[in-house]
Formats: structure tokens, sequence, C-alpha cells
């Protein structure tokens, strides 16, 4: 992490003065079973979720390798949330990320949609997206039209 980010160790020393648990290496598809989240929580946020890109965004593979990871941590949230809870997951949603279908994926999870929002990185003070992985892993990404979903276990 330290190489592929600059703010990277600034960042994690802020978040540790501020008495925050850092945690690196979780699996999304797992995480309920990790033992520091052995708990239940009231929001669970994951912004801009994306796997290592192999191929185009407009892919049919790396659609699916996208969608697989959204459902596997989906699927792992649902068992950490509490009853009254939430899931929100922040997206694009013009072509080719509104084929993630991730409405349908938070359906199949036994999740229901509460509420669509337009994203404002306002909201997230000091979030910066990040590529994530290659060589311009460290560069911002434009977030262009997208939004936030939130979800909540179906009645």
């Amino acid at each position: 992490m330290m190489l592929k980010y600059s703010r990277a160790a600034t960042n994690l020393r802020e978040l540790e003065e501020l008495g925050c648990t850092i945690m690196h290496g979780v699996d999304a598809h797992t995480m309920s079973k990790h033992p520091l989240l052995n708990q239940k929580f009231d929001r669970i946020v994951y912004n801009f979720p994306a796997p290592a890109l192999k191929r185009r965004e407009s892919n049919t593979r790396q659609i699916k390798k996208h969608q697989r990871l959204v459902e596997g941590f989906l699927g792992s949230a649902y068992d950490m949330l509490e009853v009254i809870g939430e899931i929100h997951v922040t997206h694009k949603t013009t072509e080719p990320y509104r084929k993630w279908d991730i409405e349908r994926l938070a359906e199949d999870a036994g999740l229901c949609l509460v509420e669509k929002v337009r994203f404002k990185k306002a909201d997230y003070p000091g979030f910066n997206n990040k590529r994530g992985s290659g060589p311009r892993a460290d560069q911002a990404f434009s977030a262009g039209n997208c939004c936030t979903f939130k979800f909540t276990r179906i009645s």
C-alpha cells in the first residue's frame, strides 16, 4: 500500500491518531468471518467496488468479475448487518457500469433498495478515489455520474 499510494502513510497515521482500527487484506467475500469483524453494524459502506482490471471495463468477462465481487460483498455484508441497518454501495451509473446491475445483485442477496442518491464527494471529507491497481494506481479517476445505492434486509 505504501508503494502504491503517495499519501498512504500519512492517512494511516491520521486514522490511528483518531483511534481507528486499521485492517489490511480483508476479503470482501468472507469479511463476515473475520475475527476482528465478529459484530453487527448499522452501516456498511463500499465506495466504488472494483477488482483489478485485466480487460476493458466494457468487456463481458470483466463485468462478470465486477459482479462476483459485489455479490460476495453483499452476501457477507448481509451477515454483518443489524436488523435495521443499511448497506451503501456507491457506483457509476453510466455505460458500461450500469451493466453490473447493482440493484438485482442486492435483491438476489436478500436486500431491497431503500434509496438511491447522487454521490457527493463532500459527504465524505478526505475521500479521494484512486484507481486501485496498475501503474496509475495513485491517480484519481473521474467518478462522473454515480449514485449511492442504500439497501436494507427484505422484511
